[in-house]
């Protein structure tokens, strides 16, 4: 007999400036829950969720999180991309003791233990972005992006790192979030100006194609740099003029264009879903495996309360699109592999280098030994 479904909150936005990271978000969750239900659910129980839409704006996530917690009257929650918005839902998710399952690349320096964090951690991802821009000799960076709490972080670590390893930074320069196309020629004028070997990118949603179209527009007169992001997918390339979309690298723990056969099934399913002339990026796949992770968990939790889901959460090992993920039950941070991936004119990414193993989570980079990165990288 079929039992009550499971229902559970979503807070993905899908206007406002992230909405193109946002709605690539949604579309892993709505894959998920679509492949488990036609499966008949968890323990013949159907997932149900609540689909809202805060619209980028940080105090709305926070509304609809309680509305979420309290008229819904759901316990676990999957929403937020920027920092600003997870920081202002946090205190909410614990005191009314619910789970979120965050799922984007963040700043690291946090821990909830009500919060379930699916993307990489600053060890996860600066540090191999470092080494290998290192390697091709590229030490002399400009550090731009939007004006996020992310953003400063990112830099504040980056710039202590190059400081400290023979590399150096021409300057950071934060764009305030819904500055107009027109401003970004300059700001990409400006950048190329200071002749860095690199740009490291923290533009985020739909700021990362105002400055990768304004950028690709100067090509004729100038030679250009090339661009090393942190938060630049498939979702925002597929935005782009091919003229704008190949080149430039990105760090992920995720790329469509991995050959495993979860990886292959999972982009068919999502072709399906969503179209042919798109692909997967790290973001759908993050909530797509959590989902997943959360219904492993209910399989075996005694009950659906708060406590039961966490603890069988921790025990949760999967084989997911791109390889075995699992959680470190210290830190509520997923085990992640390392990639870097080169973009070219199709949106996609080809591998140019991929960690040997899956790296723990160190989101206070407690373990990292700075001095041998140091002298790793010089």
């Amino acid at each position: 007999m079929k039992q009550s479904p499971f229902s559970f909150g979503v807070l993905f936005s899908q206007s406002g400036t992230m909405a193109v990271t946002e709605t690539a978000h949604l579309q892993g969750i709505l894959l998920a829950c679509e492949e488990i239900n036609n499966a008949g659910g968890i323990n013949n129980r159907l997932l149900d969720p609540i689909i809202l839409d805060p619209k980028s704006d940080a105090s709305t996530y926070a509304r609809m999180t309680t509305e979420l917690l309290l008229r819904h009257n759901v316990n676990v929650i999957f929403g937020c991309c920027l920092s600003s918005s997870r920081k202002r839902v946090l205190p909410i998710v614990e005191r009314f003791n619910g789970v979120l399952f965050y799922p984007s690349v963040y700043e690291g320096f946090e821990y909830s233990p009500n919060v379930i964090y699916g993307g990489a951690t600053p060890n996860q991802m600066i540090i191999p972005l470092l080494e290998y821009l290192f390697t091709k000799g590229q030490k002399k960076a400009v550090l731009i992006g939007t004006d996020t709490l992310f953003a400063r972080e990112i830099n504040r670590i980056v710039a202590e790192f190059l400081s400290e390893s023979g590399g150096s930074f021409v300057t950071k320069n934060y764009v305030p979030l819904g500055t107009p196309k027109e401003a970004f020629r300059n700001i990409a004028l400006r950048t190329i100006e200071s002749q860095p070997d690199i740009i490291l990118s923290t533009f985020v949603g739909g700021e990362i194609r105002k400055f990768y179209e304004s950028f690709s527009e100067l090509s004729e007169s100038h030679k250009l740099p090339q661009i090393a992001s942190l938060t630049t997918t498939e979702s925002e390339l597929a935005l782009l003029p091919e003229s704008a979309r190949a080149g430039h690298l990105t760090v992920s723990s995720y790329f469509g264009s991995e050959d495993d056969q979860p990886n292959q099934k999972f982009v068919e399913l999502y072709k399906s879903k969503f179209g042919n002339s798109r692909q997967p990026s790290v973001y759908t796949q993050t909530t797509y495996n959590q989902i997943h992770m959360l219904s492993e968990a209910l399989k075996w939790s005694a009950s659906d309360s708060t406590e039961d889901i966490l603890s069988s959460l921790s025990s949760v090992s999967l084989e997911v699109p791109g390889g075995r993920i699992s959680l470190d039950s210290n830190t509520n941070h997923t085990i992640l592999k390392r990639l870097i991936g080169e973009s070219n004119k199709n949106g996609e990414f080809k591998i140019v280098w991929s960690s040997p193993d899956f790296v723990n989570p160190d989101p206070y980079l407690m373990s990292y030994d700075r001095l041998i990165v140091a002298n790793r990288m010089t």
